[in-house]
């Protein structure tokens, strides 16, 4: 957590905002309207207090940041344990680093630092060095590494910095500036994103510029993003789709079959709905998708938002395995196994089968049960001479 107190550059002290970092990206940008700055990649906001558990960063107190810029570096800090962001806050105090730019940077870089606030156990110093220099041992080195020698040299080289938070060494790793100060490094701050939007612009005379997406996000995330790569639209963009969960048919209507570029709020929306999908409900839903045979993205969504009007049993071939699974395994009735060789359980299927319109597919069984005007209209057009689709009638 990363609390800032902001005002705008020459704004009278009392108009300011407080905001707790990462910030809901809306919460974040009406908190910038409301001190007069907009969308920006300028730096226009003057930092009049720092707030967290641990009392860092408290050097950027006076400067100028841009708010973005800050989320993104706090998005940063979340994903770091207590260590981590104890050597985080080390380095900048012994770097003296009043730039977020810089701290951006720094933040891909903790593997070039070895922070040691506990002295009791030299091997355990060793230990915590090597680890922070490597990044990683295979567990039969660490058993036959020494590392109380390591320990002892490291205490003895004389390299230690002496910081708020214990004592700093440097592991000699070269840092690399990940960050150029316009454009942010991909970075993956939520686990659950449906999709990864690449936005590519300029050339290899010119440079290239990438800014990433993370769907479903908020659409000023989209606009700041567009702004950031110093365009007004992301029309002009070269766009690339990166999103394991969707199926090929879905994926190819997105980029091959229509621009992404002029599409990706609409990709936007769907992403919101995958979100809310399992692994089973995805897979019911481009089992819809394949029988459906939408065209255009909208389509897609339009299918998407009314997912849950479908019904869709996996694995089902027959009108008996239906009617069997309507009457045993569906919940809807209190089934008395001692009447089971009574049933007519293809028949019960069967009547289903024709009441809904359902039909059954190499996925297993789907019927559209709802009566939303877009969803019919895309079903009637999949076949407007037999006014079929796939055996569903409408």
């Amino acid at each position: 957590m990363l609390e800032m107190k902001l005002r705008k550059r020459d704004a009278p002290s009392y108009r300011t905002a407080v905001i707790t970092f990462p910030a809901n990206e809306p919460d974040l940008q009406k908190a910038m309207d409301e001190i007069g700055v907009g969308i920006t990649t300028e730096k226009l906001c003057v930092v009049d207090a720092v707030q967290n558990e641990d009392k860092g960063l408290q050097a950027l107190i006076g400067t100028l940041v841009n708010a973005d810029e800050v989320q993104y570096l706090a998005k940063r800090m979340d994903s770091f344990d207590k260590n981590e962001l104890h050597t985080f806050y080390a380095a900048a105090e012994q770097e003296k680093l009043t730039e977020v730019k810089d701290l951006i940077n720094l933040s891909f870089n903790l593997h070039c630092y070895a922070l040691i606030s506990d002295f009791s156990d030299i091997s355990a110093v060793g230990q915590r060095y090597e680890l922070c220099r490597r990044t990683a041992i295979p567990m039969d080195e660490m058993k036959n590494t020494d590392f109380e020698s390591i320990g002892k040299m490291l205490l003895s080289s004389g390299k230690g910095i002496v910081t708020t938070y214990g004592v700093l060494y440097p592991t000699g790793n070269t840092p690399e500036q990940v960050y150029n100060g316009e454009q942010f490094p991909e970075y993956h701050w939520r686990s659950d994103d449906a999709a990864t939007v690449t936005l590519e612009s300029g050339d290899y005379h010119s440079g290239v510029k990438y800014e990433y997406l993370y769907l479903p996000c908020w659409e000023v995330e989209i606009e700041k993003a567009v702004n950031r790569l110093g365009l007004s639209s992301p029309e002009s963009c070269a766009t690339h789709l990166d999103c394991e969960s969707m199926s090929e048919q879905v994926h190819q209507i997105f980029t091959e079959d229509y621009p992404l570029c002029k599409h990706l709020y609409t990709l936007n929306n769907l992403a919101r709905s995958y979100t809310g999908f399992d692994e089973q409900a995805r897979n019911d839903f481009h089992a819809i998708v394949e029988i459906a045979q939408p065209k255009t993205p909208e389509d897609v969504v339009v299918l998407a938002d009314n997912f849950y009007e479908f019904t869709v049993v996996p694995g089902l071939k027959t009108p008996t395995e239906y009617g069997r699974y309507m009457i045993i395994d569906s919940g809807h009735y209190d089934f008395d196994e001692n009447l089971e060789e009574y049933i007519d359980f293809k028949g019960y299927g069967e009547h289903r089968i024709q009441r809904e319109n359902g039909s059954f597919t190499d996925y297993g069984y789907i019927a559209y049960r709802g009566c939303t005007p877009a969803v019919e209209e895309l079903l009637r057009q999949n076949d407007s001479q037999s006014m079929e689709m796939g055996g569903m009638q409408l």
